[in-house]
């Protein structure tokens, strides 16, 4: 069978394949916040023993076929690419690309437009141009939100310098009056002793 072939047999099969929950998972509290598949070990566990009307196990009739298992929906393979080199060993027809998402938003462009020009199909942005467009805008804003702030600061810093001016003069002025205050009380202290 070709691979299209086997990508269509997969699609069909995980449509009729069951969410296969853990055993009594609607009766204890503890299940419910953990639903993950555990295998059943009770001794008369009824879905251990494949009774009719209890839930499916997984098996290996609901897998998928070989050659195309851990493949993306399109065939490719997912490749993680965080850096420039990691684009450099790629082939278009047999690899997709996925964007680490750690990777910052301007590097993040920076791949896109490298990706493109290599040909490769990027396989976690849906659409690339809208996604550059919006990274676009945001950064943007935040330029000038960032301008504003410092505008504001400014503007905040030239009302704040007279004010600082003020009350250097006062704080002086205050200082020769205590001199002066000092001095008198030394006065009256040594023409008592005396």
């Amino acid at each position: 069978m070709s691979k299209e072939n086997l990508l269509k047999v997969r699609a069909m099969k995980k449509k009729k394949q069951p969410v296969f929950r853990r055993q009594e998972i609607t009766k204890k509290k503890k299940t419910r916040n953990n639903p993950s598949w555990r295998r059943p070990k009770g001794i008369q566990s009824k879905l251990r023993l494949n009774k009719k009307g209890h839930e499916a196990k997984p098996r290996k009739g609901w897998g998928s076929p070989k050659e195309v298992r851990g493949l993306h929906k399109s065939g490719l393979n997912f490749v993680l690419v965080c850096s420039f080199n990691d684009l450099n060993n790629l082939k278009k027809e047999e690899d997709g690309v996925v964007i680490g998402s750690k990777v910052g938003k301007r590097k993040k462009l920076d791949l896109i437009k490298k990706a493109e020009e290599k040909g490769l199909q990027i396989l976690n942005i849906r659409d690339t141009k809208a996604f550059v467009e919006k990274v676009k805008k945001e950064r943007e804003e935040s330029k000038k939100r960032s301008e504003e702030r410092k505008t504001k600061a400014e503007k905040s810093k030239k009302k704040a310098k007279p004010k600082e001016a003020k009350k250097e003069t006062k704080e002086e002025v205050n200082e020769e009056d205590k001199k002066k205050e000092d001095k008198k009380e030394k006065d009256k202290i040594l023409t008592k002793k005396s």
